[in-house]
């Protein structure tokens, strides 16, 4: 591997950089250059995904069109000339390198003669993966970097299904982009293949959303939900107000000084809704209101979290207890309208609470599980349909993102957020709240609680010594975790499931991913997994029995068990 200071000196004397980004590299420590000179960009858990600064580990304008050529070569290599027939689906969201990283990935895929379908202005995520299935587009691209802080950006990619590359496809787009030499001459493309994509889609997107999510509540009852909703200066506020008030929710209010799109999120620096944190300015209007809801979408829009009041208080819902409530919702609307076949099916992760499987039985749908991220889920919905074995009525997971019906393939916070609103305009109706049926269906089926932390790692030996953490907890699994015996553990990189009661081997029916799972004698379990895009192992806890206080002592013992495990110290609060 060559020295990153060489790589940097080719970057510093090459013709296709400014004099202005060359001083940026001048002017930059040492300390912030090596990890974007050392390490060429790769696909993590969705996409790419990294710093936005000069370098080959970095995402600049030379590694967007690197990555744009690379996939573009892709599609044309796997679809002949259907790519250039139909083109490919461009997207960006609004951070404040999106609109250039936009135009280099637009003439690189119009340099090579494939027309580019471009949302003229910012929009959400699962609209780009929509675009791509209502225009039937060989593939698709959003600029973006989701939840992460303004110092990130990066790109998804998506195939002809409207679903993100799976690892396979990842790796033969990386293949590619491995062909082209950084930095590089930006090609100039062809502008009279640029199509220009705006309100007819968003009109088409709505439309078919709704298509998904079943208006069961009373539009007496829509109007007497009160919500307050911030998309915390993401593009979700150009779409969900709208779509809201078109469906009956007219008593929305939104969060005034977060609805603009802006990349430098002036009022949230951390702009992820999974954090309770960032609902600050969004709990002050609710207190003010009287909200009965809160909602919060991610800067793209394909993520999203509530609050929601119950006994005068206002209470955050994990992933796990959100995307749980839609599975019962939609299930329900489903059984009481008395649909016919195909069979529903529900997909979520490994990692997702299991009360989601028990929902599912309930009500006579298959449950699915696979491993962590969209670009598992929505391909498994694809294959599963076209296979003749079910429709996917809803897949989720712990990350608070979640897919409804076929209007798209990825995660769709606008879609996840209607379905939510009548949910609680039902509930409010009997005067009850999302936590109320909640503690129903715990009542149905056991108390399940989830926690999840994730244990850093630092250091130029960071990668390897979390490669051995994982290597050691396959080759020396613990026959307990606290006091509590573990029954058996699977490994799903060799794809077998250790019973150690019964002491047999049997095979998993998924292989390939880097994570082990131990199911623990008292209905407990543990999945650790490392990070696809940063130097960390993360840890999903998840109890299960038949009282609260059993299930929160299962907890309090994992949270103590887990960093012993590890060799690492106290589990972060």
């Amino acid at each position: 591997m060559e020295n990153w200071k060489i790589i940097l000196e080719r970057w510093l004397q090459s013709p296709f950089l400014s004099q202005d980004e060359k001083n940026i590299l001048f002017n930059t420590s040492s300390a912030s250059l090596r990890p974007l000179f050392q390490s060429p960009l790769s696909f993590g858990t969705a996409g790419l995904r990294g710093i936005a600064a000069l370098g080959p580990g970095g995402v600049n304008r030379f590694t967007i069109t690197q990555a744009a050529l690379a996939f573009g070569r892709f599609l044309l290599s796997s679809q002949g000339e259907r790519a250039r027939q139909k083109g490919i689906c461009l997207c960006r969201d609004c951070r404040l390198s999106s609109p250039g990283l936009a135009q280099a990935a637009q003439q690189a895929f119009t340099s090579l003669g494939i027309p580019v379908h471009f949302f003229i202005d910012p929009r959400p995520t699962p609209e780009l993966s929509f675009a791509v299935i209502h225009t039937g587009a060989a593939g698709g691209m959003n600029i973006t970097s989701s939840h992460n802080t303004k110092e990130y950006n990066g790109c998804k990619l998506y195939s002809h299904t409207g679903a993100q590359l799976t690892d396979e496809e990842c790796a033969a787009v990386s293949q590619e982009m491995a062909r082209t030499c950084l930095p590089c001459a930006l090609p100039e493309g062809d502008p009279s293949l640029v199509i220009p994509l705006g309100e007819e889609t968003d009109k088409a997107y709505l439309d078919a959303l709704v298509q998904d999510v079943p208006p069961v509540s009373l539009p007496e009852d829509r109007a007497r939900l009160r919500i307050v909703y911030t998309p915390l200066h993401g593009v979700g506020g150009l779409l969900l107000p709208r779509l809201l008030k078109e469906q009956g929710f007219t008593d929305v209010h939104c969060v005034s000084s977060q609805m603009t799109p802006d990349g430098s999120f002036p009022t949230a620096p951390s702009p992820n809704p999974e954090n309770p944190e960032t609902f600050h300015l969004a709990l002050e209007e609710a207190r003010r209101v009287g909200a009965h809801l809160i909602i919060a979408t991610d800067p793209d829009a394909d993520r999203v979290a509530f609050q929601v009041l119950h006994q005068g208080e206002y209470h955050s819902l994990s992933g796990h207890q959100s995307g749980s409530l839609l599975t019962d919702f939609l299930l329900s609307a489903r059984s009481d309208q008395t649909l016919s076949s195909p069979s529903p099916l529900v997909i979520k992760s490994i990692v997702t609470t299991k009360l989601a499987s028990d929902i599912a039985q309930n009500h006579g749908a298959s449950c699915i599980d696979t491993f962590t991220g969209f670009k598992h889920m929505a391909p498994l919905a694809c294959q599963l349909e076209q296979e003749g074995k079910g429709r996917c009525v809803i897949a989720f997971e712990e990350a608070i993102g979640c897919m409804i019906g076929s209007h798209c393939r990825d995660k769709d916070g606008l879609a996840a957020a209607l379905a939510f609103c009548h949910l609680a305009a039902g509930l409010l109706a009997k005067g009850q709240t999302p936590l109320d049926r909640l503690e129903q269906l715990f009542a149905d089926f056991g108390w399940y609680l989830e926690d999840a932390f994730s244990l850093s790692f630092s250091g130029d030996d960071a990668q390897a010594r979390m490669a051995q953490t994982m290597e050691r907890l396959r080759q020396n699994p613990p026959h307990t975790l606290g006091t509590t015996p573990v029954s058996r553990w699977r490994d799903y990189q060799s794809g077998l499931c250790h019973c150690l009661t019964e002491n047999e081997t049997k095979p998993l029916s998924l292989r390939g991913a880097d994570m082990v799972y131990y199911e623990l004698a008292n209905g407990a379990a543990l999945a650790i997994r490392p990070s696809g895009t940063e130097p960390k192992i993360k840890c999903y806890l998840l109890a299960h029995s038949h009282g609260q206080t059993q299930a929160m002592e299962q907890l309090a013992m994992l949270r103590q068990a887990v960093p012993l495990l590890l060799n690492k110290g106290p589990a972060p609060a």
